[in-house]
C-alpha cells in the first residue's frame, strides 16, 4: 500500500493536503540533491504548500539500491536513485549506459523523455512496472581517475576500475581492466583501501564523494554519459492525486525533463570543476584517435546485447526503441552548446 498521506481541509477534491515521503539516494553537494530540489520545491510553491514531500537522508528510508522496489510497493511514494541498482527494470533508460552513444545529457534526458510515451513497448512497460516516469537524468560524461595518468586504452590494462553503468562494465572488460562494483559512497573507503585501483565518475563525483582527495588524475576518453539518475513517483500515488496537482506535478516534470535538468546541470558541474580543479589542477581528454580504438574494438556488440537484454526484460520491439533514440540523439544533440564537462576539460 502506498504511503501518500491526505489530510482533509473542508473534504472537497482540490482543497486535501497531501504529504508523499521521498526514498532518495543523494548525498549533500550532489547533482542528484540539486534536481531532486528543484522538483519538490517546485511542486510546493505552485500547489501553494497542498503538496509537500517529505525526503528522508540519503539511503536512511531505503537502501540506494531498493529505492526502485520501494516506490513500487508503497513503502515510497517518490523515489530517486542511479538506474543501473535495479536496470532490470530500466531497459528503456539503460540505453544510455551504451558507451560512445550517448553525446550529453541534455539530448539523453530528452529521448528517454519522449520515447516513454511515444514508444508503444516503453509506455507499456511503464505501466506494468507501476512507476510514472518523472525523468532519467545522466549526471555527466565518464571521467576516468587513477594515481597515474590513464591516456589511453594500454592504460587500462589490468586495472580494477570501480564502475557504473551496464554496458559501461563490458566496455572496461574489452580494454582489458576488471570492473569492480562499489556503490557511490562505498567508492572511496573501497580506493583507500585498495579494492579498486582507479575509478569511472562523473564530474559530480569529485566533490560529492571527494573521490578528488584520493584520485589526483582525471580524464575524459570520450566515452559520453554512461548511466542515468531515475525519479518515479508510484502510479497509483500519481493517480490519487486531486486533478489539479496532477496538472502542477506534470507541469513541473515537463519544465524539468526540457530546460531544468540542463541548467542545473551545467550550473552545478561548472562550480564543481571550479572547485575539483583546485585540487587536481586539471581534467585531460583522450586524443580523438584514442577514443575511436576503444569504440571500434566494441563494434555494434554493446547495441546488440542490449536489444537482447531488454527484450528479456519485457521491452517489446527494442530494435524498433533503439533507432528511435538514435533519432531523438541526433534531434536534440545540436541544442547544446557545450557539455559541461567538457568545457571544464579545456580549461587549461
Amino acid at each position: 500500500m502506498a504511503s501518500l498521506a491526505l489530510t482533509a481541509c473542508g473534504g472537497e477534491s482540490g482543497e486535501e493536503n497531501i504529504e508523499l515521503n521521498v526514498a532518495s539516494w543523494a548525498t549533500p553537494e550532489s547533482i542528484s540533491e540539486y534536481m531532486g530540489n528543484w522538483w519538490y520545491q517546485e511542486i510546493e510553491e505552485r500547489t501553494d504548500g497542498r503538496l509537500t514531500f517529505n525526503v528522508a537522508a540519503g539511503d536512511s528510508l531505503c537502501s540506494s539500491s531498493e529505492i526502485p522496489e520501494c516506490v513500487r510497493d508503497g513503502r515510497a511514494d517518490v523515489g530517486q536513485t542511479l538506474t543501473d541498482y535495479s536496470s532490470q527494470l530500466f531497459p528503456m533508460a539503460s540505453v544510455a549506459s551504451i558507451p560512445f552513444l550517448n553525446p550529453n545529457s541534455f539530448a539523453v534526458t530528452n529521448a528517454i523523455y519522449d520515447l516513454s510515451t511515444e514508444h508503444e513497448g516503453a509506455a507499456q512497460l511503464w505501466d506494468e512496472n507501476g512507476l510514472r516516469m518523472i525523468a532519467h537524468v545522466p549526471p555527466g560524461r565518464l571521467l576516468l581517475g587513477g594515481d597515474t595518468e590513464l591516456s589511453s586504452l594500454d592504460d587500462l590494462e589490468g586495472l580494477r576500475l570501480r564502475m557504473a553503468g551496464q554496458y559501461a562494465h563490458h566496455a572496461v572488460e574489452a580494454a582489458g581492466a576488471s570492473p569492480i562494483s562499489l556503490t557511490a559512497p562505498e567508492t572511496y573507503e573501497g580506493i583507500e583501501r585498495g579494492v579498486a585501483d582507479a575509478a569511472g565518475f562523473p564530474l559530480d563525483g569529485l566533490i560529492a564523494y571527494q573521490l578528488k582527495d584520493v584520485l589526483p588524475k582525471w580524464t575524459d576518453p570520450g566515452v559520453g554519459t554512461y548511466t542515468t539518475i531515475g525519479m518515479w513517483i508510484n502510479q497509483d500515488v500519481y493517480d490519487g492525486l486531486p486533478d489539479d496537482l496532477r496538472e502542477v506535478v506534470d507541469e513541473v516534470t515537463e519544465e524539468f525533463n526540457r530546460n531544468e535538468a540542463a541548467r542545473i546541470n551545467t550550473e552545478v558541474l561548472t562550480d564543481i570543476c571550479d572547485r575539483s580543479l583546485e585540487t587536481i589542477g586539471e581534467i585531460t581528454q583522450w586524443d580523438e584517435e584514442e577514443a575511436q580504438r576503444w569504440s571500434d574494438e566494441l563494434g555494434t556488440s554493446l547495441e546488440e546485447l542490449w536489444i537482447e537484454e531488454a527484450e528479456r526484460d519485457g521491452l517489446e520491439d527494442p530494435e524498433g526503441y533503439l533507432e528511435a533514440y538514435k533519432e531523438k540523439l541526433d534531434e536534440y544533440q545540436g541544442e547544446v552548446e557545450q557539455d559541461p564537462t567538457i568545457a571544464c576539460a579545456e580549461r587549461q
